[in-house]
């Protein structure tokens, strides 16, 4: 996302739910709750959570250093080397990468990457590694 497409707002002009979203994405990250019980707790709707998760934060100097991604690529040799150095391009940094047996000639590849220094938006990451040629789908999982 482009950073003139964010605002700072009061909380008080906000929907109570936006609250407890970041409460249940707490819960989530720093006691191990599933979503199912954190919405539960927050009581909220899980697909209010899901909606809402990846857009809301509360102001802190570390947000946005850390974002998760899930690529959906055709299994193809090249096509997880392709999107390292797209990753790497742009100041990317990886922490950690799963990559999963691929079934059906899919693969899912689930990247941690330190985005702290990254010369361009998240967005812009994610309609960069969309680009890659064997690359099915790419979702941003969280950012924090």
């Amino acid at each position: 996302m482009k950073s003139n497409e964010y605002f700072i707002v009061h909380k008080s002009v906000l929907p109570e739910y936006f609250e407890q979203v970041i409460k249940a994405r707490e819960l989530i990250n720093d006691k191990n709750y599933s979503v199912s019980d954190a919405c539960k707790v927050q009581n909220i709707s899980r697909s209010t959570y899901y909606k809402y998760k990846d857009y809301i934060f509360r102001p802190s100097k570390d947000t946005g250093n850390k974002a998760i991604f899930v690529i959906k690529t055709i299994d193809e040799k090249g096509v997880l080397s392709q999107i390292l150095s797209v990753v790497y391009e742009k100041l990317g940094n990886i922490i950690s990468i799963n990559q999963d047996k691929p079934l059906d000639e899919t693969a899912y590849i689930t990247l941690a990457i330190d985005v702290s220094e990254l010369k361009t938006t998240i967005e812009e990451l994610k309609e960069d590694l969309n680009k890659i040629n064997g690359v099915k789908s790419v979702d941003i999982m969280g950012v924090e």
